[in-house]
């Protein structure tokens, strides 16, 4: 059985994952200090294939006192009240923008795109001798 928190929400890596897998999770929260991180590291990856929602915040203290423990590494949102629904509509919403569509750009931006004296080297000769070769064809 889930490990519960305030009705609606249920904490631990592998009941998490399991709402995720079977698409019950409206919401997957993990905190970034996990340790060791492979507990946690194949989450959102999961989240994104199956189309869950998922953030990370900043420590899993954090993350503990919103579900009454000292620590918590993950909670998934499965049901909110009537009343609620907007308000966690309108945070999916943001979520999803910030994280799950923002995926592929966030992936593509690693290391800063920097060449090695090397490249760069080898790219200037390149750039010289079409220089040279275009100045000799105009004249």
């Amino acid at each position: 059985s889930p490990a519960p928190c305030s009705r609606g929400c249920v904490l631990g890596v592998n009941t998490v994952t399991t709402l995720v897998e079977n698409k019950k999770a409206q919401l997957v929260v993990i905190a970034h200090d996990v340790d060791p991180i492979e507990l946690v590291v194949f989450l959102p990856a999961l989240c994104r294939k199956m189309g869950v929602p998922y953030c990370i915040i900043k420590g899993k203290a954090r993350l503990g006192r919103l579900v009454h423990r000292k620590t918590c590494t993950t909670v998934a949102f499965t049901q909110v009240n009537s009343e609620d629904k907007g308000a966690l509509a309108k945070l999916v919403e943001a979520i999803r923008t910030n994280y799950n569509e923002r995926y592929d750009e966030i992936r593509r931006h690693w290391g800063g795109n920097v060449l090695g004296p090397k490249s760069v080297a080898r790219i200037a000769k390149l750039e010289k001798a079409k220089a040279k070769e275009l100045a000799t064809k105009l004249g």
